[in-house]
């Protein structure tokens, strides 16, 4: 049977077998049992040029896996591999077995220790955060912005967008629509690497909040000065969610027609 496949087909066989715990002896075995039907250990031995322990050995751990069956007949036994597609019955049955297992496994997990850590921006510092953002593993930053209020704090030359589209960084964005400073269109946002709501309009706050990977930034107005980014992935998590319910009861923000 071996002689009638390709180098690349026994290799794919070996490697498969041995995700069973098939050793190199076991997998001779096997395969030697396939293409010789029911037989004994003398001539299963003779065939794989072992000694008859060996091949004892191989088919009783061929046995215990469930790959083949083993019958008395008056003072000798005989062997005979099962059909192949044992071997998915077998995989199905460890999957169940495992699926079982897997969640008394998760209860004696110990959950890795994360110190959080806070940092603290004042004045010509808070674009720091910024810089940060920009940094971002996931290329995804989201915010809820007093957008005229955070235009201050960051000021005209930062160029905070054009970085942004540059680096590839998508922007969800919630904004105060009383302290709105821009007009954008679908197309607009579509170029910008943004999708954007306006926040309900009784919501007028000056504050707003950034966050991306593990790190929340806050900003307070210009005249306090005052930023500050906390690293922790339970407090983004928190607001990650926070920010869905918000996102589910705002409106789209399209305040200018598409440009051509």
């Amino acid at each position: 049977m071996k002689n009638s496949l390709s180098k690349l087909e026994q290799q794919e066989i070996a490697e498969a077998l041995s995700q069973f715990g098939l050793n190199e002896k076991d997998r001779e075995t096997y395969l030697a049992l396939l293409g010789s039907g029911e037989t004994t250990l003398t001539p299963l031995a003779h065939r794989l040029h072992c000694p008859v322990t060996t091949a004892q050995s191989a088919v009783g751990r061929l046995v215990d896996l469930g790959l083949v069956r083993v019958t008395a007949r008056k003072s000798r036994r005989v062997y005979e591999a099962h059909d192949p597609a044992m071997l998915k019955r077998i995989a199905e049955r460890q999957l169940q077995e495992l699926a079982g297992v897997v969640p008394l496994l998760q209860k004696l997990r110990t959950e890795p220790t994360v110190s959080g850590k806070i940092q603290i921006y004042y004045r010509e510092r808070t674009a720091d955060i910024f810089h940060e953002a920009l940094r971002c593993r996931s290329k995804l930053v989201y915010e809820i912005v007093s957008a005229r209020d955070i235009q201050d704090v960051l000021g005209e030359k930062f160029h905070f967008t054009r970085r942004r589209i540059k680096e590839g960084i998508q922007l969800k964005s919630l904004r105060v629509e009383s302290h709105e400073i821009k007009k954008y269109s679908r197309v607009r946002h579509v170029r910008e690497l943004r999708e954007a709501k306006f926040l309900p309009k009784e919501l007028t706050f000056r504050g707003s909040i950034m966050f991306w990977d593990d790190t929340v930034a806050f900003f307070t107005t210009k005249g306090e000065g005052l930023a500050w980014t906390v690293e922790s992935r339970s407090l983004r998590e928190t607001f990650e969610q926070l920010f869905g319910l918000l996102w589910s009861v705002s409106r789209k923000m399209e305040t200018a027609s598409d440009e051509v």
